[in-house]
């Protein structure tokens, strides 16, 4: 699972924290510049219904199956590719941190420093 810090812009917060279930497998694809990424789909519920959300982050992603119950801590993005039909879009969460939440205690921990680093961030 991948671990890092994002700081917060007050000029602005893109914060992003999904609990749901993985609803593919992990695909890793290598870009032009060497760096590996990882992509995923996932499932949460709301009251309306259940929501799929695209996932990718930074390196390999080997500890991710379908069917696990995942916390995703990042960010959204539109990402920008040339396909077939000229440049295409897709809007996605960039995961700075994916904690399987049979590790209730990372997930809390790691919730908890994001919402702090934000509430300093923004004086809350």
């Amino acid at each position: 699972m991948v671990t890092t810090t994002t700081s917060v812009d007050t000029e602005g917060v893109n914060l992003v924290i999904l609990v749901g279930e993985v609803t593919s497998p992990p695909v890793q694809r290598t870009l032009q510049s060497g760096e590996i990424v990882s992509s995923f789909d996932m499932a949460t519920h709301v009251e309306s219904g259940r929501i799929s959300v695209p996932v990718a982050l930074a390196g390999e992603c080997d500890a991710t199956h379908v069917g696990d119950n995942v916390c995703v801590v990042g960010y959204v993005r539109r990402r920008f590719f040339r396909s077939g039909a000229g440049v295409t879009s897709r809007t996605e969460v960039m995961a700075d941190q994916v904690i399987s939440m049979r590790r209730r205690a990372n997930v809390r921990k790691s919730v908890s420093r994001v919402i702090e680093h934000l509430s300093a961030d923004l004086e809350i």
